[in-house]
This record gives C-alpha cells, structure tokens and sequence, in this order.
C-alpha cells in the first residue's frame, strides 16, 4: 500500500506541474512551485590545492629472503595411499 502511495504521489505532482499556471503576466513570486522552477543553481570558482609530494627514502635497506629453488612445483597435498585395512572397512 505503501509503495502505490508513493507512487500516486509521484503521478499527482507531475500532474500538478504540467497543470500549474498564473494569470498571464508571469510567474507568483509567493507560489512556491514557481520559485524552484526559476530558481538557478550558482556557480563557484574551482578551488585548486598546491600539494607537492617527495620522494620518501627508506631508513632500512629491505631484508631478502633466501629459499632454495626447485625445478618442479607440485601445489597440491600429496599423501600416502590408504592402508589395507581402510580398504576392508
């Protein structure tokens, strides 16, 4: 009921303001749907900030990891088959 409310309302007042006028000589200026039709947004200057950056060096030099290599990477858990009696159960 709540959702055909609102959209009621929506309907209403596109109907209202496609209905809406004054006597002839222009707009109210008390009519407050006349004043957001008129009113225009404002423009400002862009605002600009001077941020420099520097290099930033490092108080330590970075510590390196020594792993062997192999030539061949197996990523998957290999185990032992099952025993026997894993079998029989």
């Amino acid at each position: 009921m709540l959702g055909i409310l609102c959209i009621a309302l929506v309907l209403m007042s596109g109907m209202v303001q496609a209905a809406h006028f004054h006597a002839p000589g222009g707009a109210d200026h008390d009519c407050a749907l006349c004043v957001a039709a008129h009113h225009v947004a404002h423009t400002t200057q862009l605002i600009t900030l001077d941020i420099s950056s520097l290099p930033v060096t490092p108080l330590t030099a970075a510590c390196s990891l020594v792993r062997p290599r192999r030539a061949v990477f197996f990523r998957f858990f290999s185990r032992p088959p099952p025993s026997g009696s894993a079998l029989l159960a």
